[in-house]
């Protein structure tokens, strides 16, 4: 009698631990059937069992926890730069890696959280070099945000949308502004809001966003502000001919900040409050898909060296296994065209901050030619080339190569 009550208890105690880890509960019915065979339990016995078990967790465990999405990526890297011989050190080679882990909770109400981590600390990359001696690495929060959606549905894009907190970076919240003024790692902190609203074969979005930034030198700590805007058009031109539009403009002045120095080529004490006007054209006419696009933008508190363009073509697309796209793409920005710190961090020229220097950010201009190919579903090769010089330089001829070999992984 006591042997069977022991025998019982175990087997309880076995079903609770089972409860803990197992979201269907199959695992529960199966270890219970076997102690119905060995005769530890009778059938009613384990029926109760299972019926008490299966309704414990289903009223302990949150539904939204049910749409918890995880993912992450690993991306290896190995570069190198050949530059003039005025820098010093023309040639470089690195090997960098660059991991990211993140998660999104849709909380069944409208409204979704979401977080990332990420190695590196600088606001424009996440790259870490393999260097100093196998000592730990930087892996640090890089996204913890709340959004509200009206529609309850985040792949519409009608309707009002509002992100609060450390948000994902501008292109995939509803903007459409170009990488090369604003480097996709940059993760804005604010508050922003979309609205979009559909009219034919048209989307016409409305985007705001408020976000903060602090001088590290600032006796008062005086809260330093980026304020944006920007209006967006998707229309459907023919069934084979797409259009994205998008009219902005920023405003910050640098002479409040002296923050953490990711960029080069303004000029000290100029204030920025530059308009940007994207534009891409998609042919989806032939077999792989074209895509020309391009980007102008200009200072309006700048007397000079105020404007900067991007001009570039597409071919193909790489998002599944077997396919592949290539790109090809001219940029000029002048020095003071917009705020250096929001450059992306792998284009860059010597003589930007001083003669016999290599830096990113403005007064650069160069050619971009980018190759993608998808090895499978989530394992991605990525193979670039830049040749940049400064749009001013005490020297002439200075000129910068950049060969990149990325090799993603995806999960």
């Amino acid at each position: 009698m006591i042997k069977n009550m022991i025998s019982k208890a175990l087997s309880l105690g076995a079903l609770v631990g089972l409860t803990a880890v197992n979201v269907g509960g199959g695992d529960n019915k199966a270890l219970l059937n076997k102690l119905v065979e060995k005769g530890t339990l009778t059938q009613a016995e384990a029926d109760a069992l299972l019926e008490e078990s299966n309704a414990e967790f289903n009223s302990s465990v949150p539904s939204w926890v049910e749409s918890l999405t995880l993912k992450g990526d690993l991306r290896l890297r190995y570069d190198h730069t050949y530059d003039s011989a005025s820098n010093g050190n023309s040639a470089e080679d690195r090997v960098r890696y660059r991991f990211r882990f993140e998660g999104v909770a849709d909380l069944k109400n409208n409204f979704k959280m979401g977080f990332r981590m990420a190695t590196g600390h600088n606001m424009t990359s996440s790259n870490q070099t393999f260097s100093n001696d196998f000592t730990r690495d930087d892996f640090g929060l890089d996204q913890a945000y709340v959004g509200w959606q009206q529609e309850g549905d985040w792949e519409e894009s009608s309707g009002f949308t509002v992100y609060v907190g450390k948000n994902p970076n501008f292109e995939k919240t509803g903007w459409k502004l170009s990488k090369a003024l604003f480097d996709s790692d940059i993760t804005p902190e604010g508050f922003e809001t979309h609205y979009g609203v559909e009219m034919g074969g048209t989307t016409l979005g409305l985007h705001g966003g408020a976000y903060l930034l602090e001088g590290e030198n600032d006796p008062d700590k005086q809260m330093s502000k980026l304020i944006m805007g920007q209006i967006t058009t998707s229309t459907t031109l023919s069934d084979t001919l797409h259009m994205d539009l998008g009219l902005g403009a920023y405003g910050i002045d640098s002479s409040d900040l002296t923050g953490p120095d990711t960029g080069h080529g303004n000029t000290p004490g100029q204030g920025y409050t530059p308009i940007m006007l994207d534009a891409a054209f998609t042919y989806r006419g032939a077999s792989t898909p074209v895509k020309l696009y391009g980007t102008w933008v200009d200072n309006q508190q700048a007397d000079a060296l105020s404007t900067g363009y991007i001009t570039g073509v597409k071919y193909g697309s790489a998002k599944k296994a077997g396919q592949w796209e290539a790109k090809i793409e001219y940029r000029s920005f002048e020095a003071d065209a917009f705020w250096d710190e929001f450059a992306e961090s792998e284009f860059g020229a010597i003589g930007v901050k001083a003669a016999n220097q290599y830096a990113v950010g403005t007064n650069t201009e160069g050619l971009v030619l980018q190759g993608k190919y998808n090895i499978y579903n989530n394992i991605q090769v990525i193979l670039a080339w830049r040749h940049t010089e400064a749009e001013t330089s005490v020297y002439d001829d200075e000129s910068n190569n950049f060969f990149q070999a990325d090799l993603i992984f995806k999960f």
